[in-house]
């Protein structure tokens, strides 16, 4: 999938410009999340693979389900991505337009895996210090991970931190290999 966000990534930008010039963020944010529901749904992706039907064949679908709900920007950019055959990388563009809204509102998501649940306490103070880290609001996912015997890791964005004791042990083997 890396490589679809690569593709996406200049379509996602490009959108993103055109509706902050617009004031048209909030907008624009639902309906790529709308398009990326519906490219995301089972019967729409084998619609889609299917060798016989044409990126305008999908481009035509994709404007008649989403009907009026559609702006004129956007159905350009579905336009855009057609032409270029591009339209599977639909639900990854609304996931890089949405990083880059959230980077524009000063947000940004983190995930944290723990090995067990974070208190409320940990998780206060681990908030505050992402805040701080990356001034910005940070919206932390919780996950558990009791394979990771104790401590965490940490994802926001490109930025990662593994603090786990699993994470250690296997470094530690790693050398004692060598």
């Amino acid at each position: 999938m890396a490589e679809l966000i690569t593709i996406a990534r200049p379509y996602a930008e490009a959108a993103f410009e055109v509706a902050k010039e617009e004031g048209k963020l909030v907008e624009w944010s639902e309906q790529l999340a709308n398009l990326s529901a519906i490219v995301s749904d089972e019967t729409m992706t084998a619609y889609m693979v299917n060798p016989s039907v044409t990126s305008e064949d999908v481009l035509k679908l994709l404007v008649d389900v989403m009907d009026s709900n559609l702006n004129s920007e956007v159905k350009n950019l579905l336009n855009v991505m057609a032409e270029n055959k591009r339209l599977d990388a639909l639900s990854e563009v609304a996931e890089v337009f949405e990083e880059l809204k959230a980077t524009e509102d000063k947000r940004v998501r983190a995930t944290v895996i723990s090995a067990r649940k974070a208190t409320v306490e940990q998780k206060k103070k681990l908030s505050a210090a992402l805040n701080a880290k990356f001034d910005a609001e940070v919206e932390i996912t919780y996950e558990e991970d009791p394979s990771l015997i104790s401590g965490i890791k940490i994802k926001v964005g490109d930025w990662a931190i593994d603090g786990s004791a699993l994470s250690q042990l296997n470094k530690l083997g790693a050398a004692i290999a060598q």
